[in-house]
């Protein structure tokens, strides 16, 4: 790693630390908060009519686990679309990044330095790195906390090894999702455009791969969705990380990031 590369990462991450670090508080408040709504539901003896309330399909989509047990619901925030949303928009934001000094002709300056092309994909790398950890991280201690500090002994707690589990799954994909928004960031002009390129795909995709869960005919189809290789339910229920499936999310980031340096390499700045 280059002088250079450090200094623009750290010149990234002042600009991103409000976001980075308000995000993290959300997500840790909403870990907290869930460990206090499963021990809620555990002292009403509400998860078995849970149960009987959920149509079947919900019951097969969901799995056994989802909030139909105290881990459900504790570890529902490792998988909550809504969180995975937040986490890939992240992900996308920081990505996107190259797309916006182009645009404002800031590489300009940071190319008159004794600096190359390819470290500002390296510095983005790097940021997409120490950003996704921080707010994994805080989700992990907002767990910890509250099934530290405000549940039953006698609950049944989830395993440390399957929050984080749970976390790695979260990170790599919006690591799947970064390497794609920088590889369109490093084409685009501008970074409205490579956002919504990335923003576009990751809907898309993900409505695929929910298709092809609820509809036997979109199931092979839905290979093809980043989000197909991503499995919380058997990580709930106790079982081991699908290290083929993370392999296919960190691969296809992988590849996002070193078409990103051939591309900035060769493009017309």
């Amino acid at each position: 790693m280059t002088r250079t590369t450090r200094v623009l990462a750290r010149h990234s991450i002042r600009r991103l630390q409000a976001i980075v670090i308000g995000v993290g508080l959300v997500l840790a408040g909403f870990q907290f908060l869930l460990t206090q709504v499963a021990t809620y539901l555990q002292r009403t003896q509400a998860f078995g009519m849970l149960t009987t309330l959920l149509p079947e399909f919900m019951r097969q989509l969901a799995g056994p686990s989802m909030l139909l047990s105290f881990t459900g619901v504790v570890s529902l925030g490792y998988f909550h679309p809504i969180v995975l949303t937040a986490f890939v928009g992240l992900a996308v934001a920081i990505a996107t990044e190259p797309a916006s000094e182009i645009e404002l002709r800031f590489v300009d300056l940071t190319l008159a330095r004794p600096a190359r092309r390819t470290d500002l994909v390296t510095r983005t790398v790097l940021v997409l790195l120490v950003a996704g950890s921080f707010v994994l991280a805080m989700m992990a201690v907002g767990t910890w906390s509250g099934l530290t500090c405000c549940t039953p002994a006698d609950a049944p707690r989830p395993a440390a090894s399957s929050i984080a589990a749970l976390a790695l799954n979260l990170g790599v994909v919006a690591w799947c999702w970064g390497g794609i928004a920088l590889a369109a960031a490093t084409l685009a002009k501008r970074r409205a455009t490579a956002a919504a390129v990335a923003g576009i795909a990751a809907l898309a995709t993900y409505l695929l791969d929910y298709l092809g869960r609820v509809w036997e005919p979109a199931r092979g189809l839905s290979r093809v969705s980043p989000f197909h290789y991503f499995e919380p339910m058997p990580l709930i229920a106790g079982g081991d990380l699908n290290v083929a499936n993370v392999a296919v999310l960190v691969a296809i980031g992988v590849v996002g990031i070193v078409a990103s340096y051939w591309t900035l390499s060769h493009r017309d700045l």
